[in-house]
């Protein structure tokens, strides 16, 4: 089977242990839907998905999917589904791509390069390792390179940094982010603040250690004058 193509089955019966038999057998239970289509349930081949799923690692989750009969066509994984303590595959949806179609989706971002403020003892912090956007597909990237070679302590680089094609829309907040470099202390007083309290919600974030650091603000001690 070649690259990210996968070839599917349809399947008549459902219900939990119909798809136990299933997945007992080496097939994965899937459903297929697209806008204005009614939905088909089916069945892949599980080291197919694993195979495919590799080698989509890192990059836009979109592949061809192969009837039983006739011409393949695209479309993207929206959810995977996996048992929680064995990580065996229950269930896999796939939202067929009609062509101009706008998609909602998740790009894998992908650092390049070694900060240079790492020389100067700064912490490399990766807050975020996707971005939602939508658009079409045929404008959307596999994946988002950052360039992160020019960093120095106290730089960062935000959602509203990156650019895409026009007709792209960026979902996530424009101020949210990505990266940041951010001085040793600053990550320390990450780490004691959720040691010491211990209580969810009030520690200091690395997003916002790296914004401290960005700015330069001091925290003023308890009972300094």
């Amino acid at each position: 089977m070649a690259k990210n193509r996968l070839k599917y089955e349809l399947r008549e019966v459902t219900g939990k242990s119909a798809a136990r038999k299933l997945r007992k057998s080496g097939r994965v239970p899937a459903v297929i839907y697209g806008r204005g289509e009614a939905s088909l349930t089916a069945t892949v081949n599980c080291e197919e998905l694993v195979d495919l799923i590799n080698d989509l690692k890192g990059k836009l989750l979109i592949t061809e999917l192969v009837p039983p009969s006739g011409d393949g066509y695209r479309a993207a994984i929206k959810s995977i589904q996996r048992h929680p303590l064995t990580d065996e595959f229950l269930n896999v949806d796939f939202q067929k791509i009609h062509p101009g179609e706008m998609l909602n989706v998740s790009i894998p971002i992908i650092l390049k390069g070694t900060p240079s403020g790492l020389k100067m003892g700064g912490l490399l912090e990766h807050i975020r390792y996707d971005l939602d956007v939508r658009g079409p597909v045929s404008k959307l990237p596999l994946h988002i390179d950052v360039d992160i070679s020019e960093l120095d302590v106290g730089d960062g680089i935000r959602v509203k940094d990156i650019t895409f094609a026009e007709g792209v829309e960026v979902l996530d907040p424009l101020e949210g982010l990505i990266v940041a470099v951010v001085h040793p202390r600053k990550a320390k007083a990450v780490e004691v603040v959720a040691a010491e309290e211990g209580i969810e919600g009030e520690e200091e974030t690395p997003e916002e250690a790296a914004e401290e650091a960005e700015t330069g603000e001091e925290t003023e001690e308890a009972g300094e004058e």
